[in-house]
């Protein structure tokens, strides 16, 4: 991609960034704080989990239907209706916050590398592997992963045809696994953790202030910024090893890190699925050069992550100045969402 072609792009993004609502100074400060909460509570985190587990139930069902009829079109339904799952979980993962963290949910779902051994002996254990059995193995044995390995296999080549019975038994129980699990975040969040966000200061047993709950919501925005840079690309290309790439088997780790940082601005803009309140009207009210700031620095680390132009586990070996530079921009805007986003919000919340 040519310098020229990667500047457009920023100036794109930022243009649809900056153009997606006005924010109005007069709204009373304790108003403006409980809606953005509770609009992050309902529109953004409960929201992706209910999309979480809808497309969970039709990665499952897909699943189903090619153990039922195994075509290679049918294979093919199946890798979508994962990505598209994926797309969805990658996002989320900038509000790792509440029962997704506290319920370990998130390791049971997206562990990785996948441990081949392992996965053979499970195989070829004489065990029924059922959904039940699923779930108590260690993690790296189910969720995404395992469920990818099987689908793509270990060179991404992998035909219906290579699909063998016994794969077929563990591959349904780990869909209704992902399923469960997806059940379980997206219950957690609308049966009661949506309310004791929606409510931080006010009836919320985990948040006695608004502040607290706030400062969690930054975090985690921060938190997935150290993620993709440090570990998800750092590990694999610190040590010149593929084997530790997320997403390899889809070749799907590259739009894993794109997402990671959409997600960022997802819940900053309150957008998901929508043009809902969200962080930037707090800071538009009381500082349009920090949000235009945050935004400049998310839309700086997409345009870098789109110059790796190789599937990643290629790119780690190649492209060392593109990785080094996306690195290096997604860590700068963890830096703005530690050293000034964190500030402000301890300034301007109670």
């Amino acid at each position: 991609m040519t310098k020229t072609k990667n500047i457009l792009i920023l100036f794109a993004i930022l243009f649809a960034f900056s153009c997606k609502k006005s924010t109005n100074n007069s709204q009373n400060s304790d108003d403006l704080t409980s809606s953005v909460l509770q609009s992050i509570a309902l529109n953004v985190c409960t929201a992706s989990y209910e999309d979480l587990y809808s497309q969970s139930l039709s990665l499952q069902s897909a699943i189903a239907d090619l153990q039922a009829n195994p075509s290679q079109q049918n294979l093919i339904v199946c890798k979508e209706a994962w990505k598209k799952v994926r797309i969805t979980w990658e996002t989320s993962e900038s509000w790792l916050f509440g029962p997704i963290s506290t319920s370990n949910i998130d390791p049971r779902i997206d562990t990785w590398p996948v441990d081949f051994n392992e996965i053979d002996s499970v195989l070829n254990s004489g065990n029924v592997l059922s959904e039940a059995y699923v779930d108590q193995l260690e993690d790296a044995l189910k969720g995404f992963h395992p469920i990818e390995y099987f689908l793509w296999g270990q060179n991404g080549n992998k035909l219906y045809s290579d699909i063998t019975p016994r794969e077929y038994e563990y591959l349904i129980a780990l869909s209704l696994n992902l399923t469960k699990l997806s059940k379980e975040a997206r219950d957690s969040w609308k049966n009661q953790f949506a309310s004791e966000v929606s409510n931080a200061g006010n009836s919320s047993a985990t948040y006695t202030t608004q502040q607290q709950a706030f400062v969690e919501i930054v975090d985690a925005m921060s938190g997935i910024c150290d993620e993709v840079a440090n570990g998800k690309m750092n590990e694999p290309f610190i040590n010149q090893d593929a084997s530790l790439e997320e997403s390899p088997y889809a070749q799907n780790s590259l739009i894993d890190f794109t997402n990671n940082i959409k997600g960022v601005l997802t819940i900053y803009n309150g957008d998901y699925n929508g043009s809902y309140i969200g962080l930037e009207d707090l800071v538009r009210t009381y500082n349009t050069s920090l949000d235009l700031e945050i935004k400049n620095g998310v839309a700086e680390a997409i345009a870098a992550l789109n110059t790796i132009t190789l599937p990643y586990g290629q790119a780690i070996f190649s492209q060392a100045t593109q990785i080094q530079n996306a690195i290096d921009k997604i860590n700068a805007l963890e830096q703005i969402l530690d050293t000034k986003l964190k500030p402000f919000i301890l300034q301007y919340t109670k």
